[in-house]
């Protein structure tokens, strides 16, 4: 994949992820502590999960990034 399409095709993933996650309705702010760890971590975290899901492929990115120089060598 050519590098324009690859930054291109970045960029509509990343906007379609936002849109998903960003005009959702958000949840009111209730403290219930009988909720279950499913319910807190999909339902009323998923914006911190958009987060982590994108530290961990810039982190993959990186390190392909840098394998690559080396192997190039």
């Amino acid at each position: 994949m050519s590098k324009p399409l690859g930054f291109i095709a970045s960029v509509v993933i990343l906007v379609v992820l936002l849109v998903v996650f960003l005009l959702e309705p958000a949840p009111p702010v209730v403290v219930n502590l009988q909720a279950s760890f499913r319910t807190m971590m999909w339902d009323d975290r998923a914006v911190d999960l958009l987060g982590q899901m994108l530290v961990i492929l810039a982190g993959t990115f990186g390190v392909l990034v840098l394998t690559k120089e080396r192997i190039e060598r």
